[in-house]
């Protein structure tokens, strides 16, 4: 990743989320859908940067050469997700159809143990998680860096009082002591553990055919603090419908942090083969080969400065 996703403009755009989010809450959402598509279209036109990273990321997702159209669908889709967020957020999972695998699987395992791992990406939409357990008494945080995505924050927090009270700030180092205390209570953490966090120690895992740097600190936690950990992917399948797929993560000995997360990135890259469109990381995304090994161990050293 020749430079870091959290120096990069969010796709997102706070008029334009303001002006949907209150469209969404007045309008039926079949309606309020039709307004992607001018939206879209603008953001095709206005961003560069992102119609490149996803066409290097379709390249590889599709195995050909992703025509305009292609680019187009995937921030559709992106877009659609970001809407459907609106409602996930206040309340509404009856407009959707969520389908889910080894839903009673995981619903037994919550019985048993309360606090667990929920890992996985910028992949569909992580808010139809809560379809699974929304009738249940289990509670799930998401870890978020709320300074990055401010304008989508900033909404959230005012579709929903509750907003901050239900997740976990990232604020470095001090955020790994809060997962565990978290987890110690009894109540489950998600994270995405698809983009590096900046100036922390990162593990270079292949993805798609080449490299890229995934979070070291995610992968010792799951691999050290004793709790049970989900893979877990919300896909998007157009209309109303998602698809929340489940796998459970087996932790083998000799693991270490590096194995699991390759497993991960291959649990990943098997996703975007089977649903490429549901992918939203709209930035330079591989580690170019030259500076492969420096940025997988800047981190480490500053952690040993």
């Amino acid at each position: 990743m020749t430079k870091n996703w959290q120096q990069e403009k969010e796709i997102s755009n706070a008029f334009w989320l303001t002006l949907i989010s209150k469209i969404a809450l007045k309008l039926p959402r079949w309606s309020v859908r039709l307004l992607l598509h001018p939206i879209t279209f603008f953001f095709l036109l206005t961003a560069p940067k992102k119609r490149q990273a996803s066409r290097h990321y379709l390249t590889r997702s599709l195995r050909k050469k992703p025509k305009i159209w292609h680019i187009y669908k995937h921030f559709f889709w992106f877009s659609s997700v970001l809407l459907d967020r609106i409602y996930f957020f206040t309340n509404k999972q009856a407009l959707f159809n969520v389908s889910f695998s080894n839903r009673e699987k995981v619903i037994l395992s919550l019985k048993q143990n309360s606090a667990q791992f929920f890992i996985s990406g910028h992949y569909g939409s992580s808010e139809a998680l809560k379809s699974c357990y929304s009738s249940q008494v289990y509670t799930i945080k998401p870890v978020i860096k709320l300074e990055h995505n401010q304008a989508i924050v900033n909404l959230f927090k005012t579709l929903n009082s509750e907003f901050y009270e239900n997740v976990i700030p990232y604020k470095g180092l001090e955020t790994t002591f809060e997962i565990y205390e978290t987890l110690k209570d009894g109540i489950s953490v998600a994270l995405l553990a698809d983009r590096p966090i900046e100036n922390a120690p990162t593990l270079s895992v292949n993805f798609l055919g080449d490299q890229i740097l995934l979070p070291e600190g995610i992968f010792e936690m799951i691999l050290r603090f004793p709790f049970p950990t989900n893979i877990f992917f919300s896909q998007y399948q157009g209309g109303n419908r998602y698809r929340v797929n489940y796998i459970p993560l087996s932790i083998d000995k000799g693991d270490t942090a590096l194995i699991l997360a390759q497993k991960f990135a291959d649990m990943l890259a098997q996703q975007c083969l089977n649903s490429p469109y549901n992918w939203f990381n709209f930035y330079t995304y591989w580690v170019e080969p030259n500076h492969n090994e420096t940025f997988a161990q800047e981190g480490r050293d500053r952690k040993k400065k």
